[in-house]
């Protein structure tokens, strides 16, 4: 692939935080979280019958982009994973779709690349393979989060390169779909219902088994509206929160006339109980934290078909106020925190 840069140079720096927000229209935006203001972008040009883009990483050393996007031999299916070195702007085809063979040489953690090597010599247990994978701040251990056959928790240590054990919640009946997310040296296991309740497992890395679970009650219950919906977890300065996804397939504002209120709730690891809720008046697709834990940053998708411009907003996780907020375009888009060492100072356009 040939790339074409106007007005733009390549600005070398020490390694620093930046938010990637991906759009399915074949943009990468690079924003400083401090500010949100975006440092430079990347364009690409994907063809009018492209699926475009579904999330954009960087690479452990903060030198390349990784981008999820269209299969080379089939631009409406998804997903690919491209690389980009940022120093040469040199773009190639890094791995298959997820679950393939090559796919498997990486492991995605957060807004991070790695290579599988690095972290384990004889590659990543396959039963981990489908996993959702999240490395721990001391790289020390990989935990895997498993849907299918699930839920459960795969462990694995990678000071010693071997896989430790798999946790299975007990007593858990019908479809349960979980997420989790490490605070410190804890990891919290969420698993969500078809009527909407919770269950919460801390999780460190001499854990046995997973004990009896804290309850977490529904959030954003609405009269006469299902409670199925996505549920996603993220912790940020001691404080862990629980949140209703927006944005995609089972978006509930597409039934309930609009009425399915938005924001995070914190929520007590110990019982499950809400604490406060956070920031209703946006309904996140993502939320997350910077790389050291302080800050939280979350993407508020305006309307379930991404319609209208989506809000990109930085929030104070002790208080849960919006401290900054910006509009990103209409479409979907796809949001990290990642360092980065080498950003484009403007627009650069790939072909």
């Amino acid at each position: 692939m040939a790339a074409l840069l106007a007005c733009s140079t390549l600005v070398a720096q020490d390694s620093r935080n930046m938010i990637l927000a991906a759009s399915q229209s074949g943009v990468v935006e690079f924003i400083d979280p401090s500010t949100l203001q975006t440092a430079g972008r990347i364009h690409f040009d994907l063809g009018l019958r492209s699926v475009g883009l579904n999330g954009a990483f960087a690479s452990a050393d903060g030198l390349s982009l990784y981008v999820e996007g269209p299969i080379p031999s089939q631009p409406n299916s998804c997903c690919a994973l491209y690389s980009i070195e940022l120093a040469t702007l040199q773009v190639k085809v890094a791995a298959s779709v997820p679950g393939s063979r090559s796919r498997n040489s990486f492991v995605v953690s957060g807004g991070v690349v790695y290579s599988a090597a690095s972290l384990a010599p004889d590659g990543i247990p396959r039963d981990m393979s489908n996993d959702r994978l999240h490395l721990s701040p001391d790289g020390r251990w990989l935990f895997g989060v498993r849907s299918f056959r699930g839920p459960a928790l795969d462990v694995y240590d990678v000071a010693h390169a071997q896989f430790v054990r798999q946790l299975t919640p007990q007593g858990l009946e019908g479809d349960w779909w979980p997420a989790g997310v490490w605070s410190g040296d804890r990891f919290y296991l969420y698993a969500v219902g078809g009527q909407g309740s919770g269950r919460l497992w801390t999780v460190s890395r001499e854990t046995p088994q997973l004990s009896v679970a804290a309850t977490v009650p529904p959030i954003g219950r609405v009269p006469g509206c299902s409670d199925q919906s996505s549920k996603g977890i993220a912790a940020s300065a001691g404080e862990l929160f629980i949140y209703e996804e927006f944005g995609f397939k089972v978006d509930r504002r597409n039934e309930c006339a609009g009425r399915v209120p938005g924001g995070a709730w914190v929520v007590d690891s110990a019982t499950g109980q809400l604490i406060r809720q956070i920031a209703p008046g946006l309904h996140f697709s993502a939320l997350l934290p910077d790389q050291a834990g302080t800050g939280l940053y979350g993407l508020s998708a305006e309307d379930p078909h991404w319609a209208l411009p989506s809000q990109l907003a930085r929030i104070d996780p002790d208080s849960g106020r919006v401290l900054q907020s910006r509009k990103l375009d209409p479409g979907f888009w796809r949001v990290a925190m990642a360092p980065i060492r080498l950003v484009p100072s403007g627009d650069v356009r790939l072909r």
